[in-house]
């Protein structure tokens, strides 16, 4: 009688399709996502929101409350569009599957500003690399606190968190070159620069390198979410 399956709707869980983005220049791809931040007592918290351009590796806007609500995504979305200029079909913004990236607050606000929204698959954190790994860094740092006692430390911690990581850190993901500078378009002076340095090099001593020119290193052509696999024929 065909009774013994699985009757409850609410238990079948649809596929989802692995999310695909690339980006080959800053303003196109955006990743962002919420983190926890121990507050001053036990189950205490403080809520670290933050957009991050995946291919410059920049935090394009940030901000941190006491609550995680899509109102405060909402706000933080739209300023930070309008302060990059961000045109209609311009954006691709990608993020985890959690309540506040997938409720109707902010896919109606993408609608409205003309930003394409990517989410990640369930139970995937491979979905979201740049965050997870953005966050990573943050909380890994030597200064980052056990507990924070108030928002206004926490929001102190943080601006100074950013100035490092936009404009001194050297990122392995973009030729350590400084996010800033991929994201303002002024890398390429800066590998120059480097270039002349080893060529410079070179020229004194060849065989430091091995009779073998150094060539610096610029940042990747592209960034990408999920890249698909070549199929190598056999």
């Amino acid at each position: 009688a065909d009774l013994i399956t699985e009757r409850r709707r609410g238990h079948r869980r649809a596929g989802h399709n692995i999310p695909r983005v690339q980006a080959t220049g800053p303003n196109e791809v955006w990743s962002w996502d919420i983190s926890r931040l121990r507050g001053p007592a036990p189950r205490s918290w403080f809520y670290l929101y933050v957009l991050l351009d995946i291919y410059s590796r920049k935090i394009v806007a940030w901000t941190i409350d006491t609550v995680e609500s899509d109102k405060v995504a909402k706000n933080l979305i739209r300023t930070a569009c309008r302060r990059e200029g961000i045109d209609p079909d311009q954006l691709t913004l990608h993020s985890d599957r959690g309540a506040q990236m997938t409720g109707t607050t902010i896919a109606e606000l993408l609608e409205d500003l003309g930003v394409t929204r990517s989410l990640s698959r369930p139970r995937t954190s491979n979905d979201n690399p740049y965050s997870e790994a953005n966050f990573k860094t943050a909380k890994y740092r030597p200064d980052y606190p056990t507990r924070f006692h108030s928002i206004d430390e926490t929001r102190t911690w943080m601006r100074r968190f950013v100035r490092w990581y936009n404009h001194d850190h050297y990122h392995s993901g973009i030729g350590y070159l400084h996010p800033a500078d991929v994201h303002a378009g002024t890398a390429a002076t800066v590998v120059a620069a480097r270039q002349a340095t080893l060529d410079a090099a070179f020229e004194a001593n060849p065989a430091r390198f091995r009779r073998r020119a150094p060539t610096a290193t610029a940042p990747p052509a592209e960034a990408w979410i999920n890249k698909p696999t070549i199929q190598t024929k056999p």
